[in-house]
């Protein structure tokens, strides 16, 4: 009862205030059917309704409706003309509701409709012209359906399609003439089917087609890239498939690709000519396979190449000239491998790097970072060799690298003794997190150590931040700090206690106190001497001050005088 108020006070509101956007949740069909001034609503939004069935011409009133929003409804059927009425809308989401047959449902074409989404739903299979009716339609989200068929022209009429979204389906096949007339189409999601084959001629007329998504799948075979229609492919990716090898010159007609994703496949060898034509190609992706052989030649027509990510492969060797022609290189992965051993000229041509990834390898040496090109911006380049077999290197010759990682190979002890004992860097690292318990807290706390070997054994030596550790208080210690010059020790986390004589601050406060109490009491007393001074002298004078009157000055004069 509650959300039913809530919605009829909106309604109310809204339309109390002509608006020209309604959104309703909660609501229902007699809710739909009370609303009033619908010629004034441009959009229309309802969710969590209960509308499990649209009759026919239920949208007529709203004819001037630009956008529809119908999900989280419950909605399963739609009868053959319930958009009747909305030739002006432009965007229509039936998304996550229970759909699972397609229809046009409307009598006339929806010219201005160019967004359609049918994502989670329950459709099964898309037949023929089930979009005629949208001529103007330039984006269709099928995602997250259960689609096993795609009949023949079911796509027809979608000349103007740019972006189509399949993916999270049940296809296994693509069929020759499925995407036929998309002749606009840029982007097409088929990831997270079952595809086991795709034709040959399938994206022979999608000439404009940009990104092509076919990750996890299970494609054997790449022949399909040979043909004509993929001209124009920017992006591809083919990671989380079946792959097993790739043929020369299979990607010979994507000579605008600039990013290749072939990872989590089973790739065991990448022979010369396999990448030939990828003259654009700027990140390749070969991660997670199993190669153990890579041709020196390889990737010599990769001129283009940014980023290369060959990690979690079975390498245990690189050839001298495999990255020569890559000259614009600026990331190169090669992680977790089994490689034992680099030319020191391996990256002797890179002006551009940025960051080198060789951790989890067997190396047991690093003098190609010793040979890097004089052109390169050492400050700028971060260099991961951890987990390696390293047991020295030459440091003056790393100090001046934006990061350079170190931890956990197989140092010889007194050669590393002897370099920690030095100042370096914040930008090399030789240490690896522990998880100890300390006596100090009782708890776990993280401190960092570094593995090393002496006479075929192994040592741990923990670097430890003295200044970091919290001082336990007694009670009964009194101890002073000894400073010793010759081993100074970092500074202490509480001030210490400073010896003073017996003229300290304290008592230089208490004399001026003094000092200042005996002043105003002189003052005082000053004060009132001056004062009785002053009343004796004026005592003095009274006596000698006569007051006479202008009657006193008068001559007295008797009667005869008078006359």
């Amino acid at each position: 009862m509650y959300p039913l108020l809530v919605s009829l006070l909106l309604l109310i509101f809204c339309l109390s205030h002509r608006a020209s956007c309604l959104q309703l949740r909660n609501c229902n069909k007699t809710e739909v059917t009370l609303i009033r001034d619908t010629e004034l609503l441009t959009s229309l939004t309802l969710s969590n309704c209960s509308l499990p069935h649209l009759e026919n011409a239920f949208f007529v009133r709203f004819d001037h409706l630009l956008h529809l929003e119908l999900q989280y409804s419950g909605l399963s059927d739609l009868d053959d003309f319930s958009l009747n009425g909305l030739t002006k809308l432009q965007y229509l989401s039936l998304c996550h509701n229970n759909l699972s047959t397609l229809r046009p449902w409307s009598s006339e074409p929806l010219r201005a409709l160019t967004n359609l989404d049918l994502s989670h739903n329950r459709l099964t299979k898309l037949r023929a012209r089930n979009f005629e009716l949208y001529p103007q339609l330039q984006q269709l989200d099928l995602r997250n359906n259960q689609i096993s068929q795609i009949e023949e022209d079911s796509f027809y009429g979608l000349s103007h399609l740019k972006h189509l979204h399949l993916n999270g389906n049940q296809l296994e096949h693509i069929d020759g003439t499925v995407f036929h007339g998309l002749h606009r189409l840029s982007s097409l999601a088929l990831q997270h089917n079952l595809i086991e084959g795709i034709d040959m001629d399938s994206f022979e007329g999608n000439t404009h087609l940009r990104s092509l998504r076919l990750d996890q799948n299970h494609l054997s075979s790449l022949q399909f890239l040979s043909q004509r229609g993929l001209a124009r492919l920017v992006h591809l990716n083919l990671s989380n498939n079946l792959v097993e090898k790739l043929e020369p010159l299979g990607f010979s007609k994507n000579f605008e690709l600039q990013f290749l994703d072939l990872s989590y496949n089973n790739l065991t060898k990448v022979d010369e000519g396999a990448l030939s034509g990828l003259e654009s190609l700027e990140r390749l992706n070969i991660s997670h396979n199993y190669v153990n052989i890579m041709d020196s030649e390889s990737l010599a027509s990769l001129v283009a190449l940014i980023h290369i990510d060959v990690s979690y492969n079975g390498l245990n060797t690189l050839p001298e000239s495999l990255f020569h022609a890559n000259t614009q290189l600026e990331e190169i992965m090669l992680a977790n491998n089994q490689i034992g051993q680099l030319s020191p000229q391996m990256f002797h041509n890179q002006n551009h790097l940025r960051y080198i990834k060789l951790a989890e390898n067997g190396l047991g040496e690093a003098d190609f970072l010793e040979k890097l090109s004089p052109s390169l911006n050492r400050l700028s380049l971060y260099v991961d060799l951890s987990s390696n077999r390293l047991k020295s290197v030459n440091l003056s010759k790393l100090l001046h690298f934006r990061y350079i990682n170190l931890a956990n190979n197989n140092w010889d002890c007194g050669w590393l003794v002897a370099n920690l004992a030095r100042k370096l860097p914040s930008s090399v690292n030789f240490a690896r997190p522990w998880s100890v318990i300390n006596n100090w807290s009782e708890n776990i706390t993280n401190i960092e150590g570094v593995d090393c070997s002496e006479d075929g054994s192994n040592r741990s030596i923990i670097l430890l931040d003295v200044s970091s550790i919290p001082k336990q208080k007694t009670d009964n210690c009194e101890c002073g700090l000894i400073y010793d010059d010759r081993n100074p020790s970092p500074p202490p986390l509480t001030w210490p206690k400073i010896p003073t004589d017996r003229f300290d601050s304290r008592s230089v406060i208490i004399w001026m106190l003094i000092a200042i109490a005996i002043s105003f009491a002189g003052l005082r007393w000053l004060r009132r001497f001056v004062d009785r001074n002053e009343k004796r002298k004026l005592e003095r004078k009274e006596p000698n001050n006569v007051h006479v009157s202008k009657v006193q000055w008068q001559p007295v004069r008797n009667d005869q005088e008078r006359t």
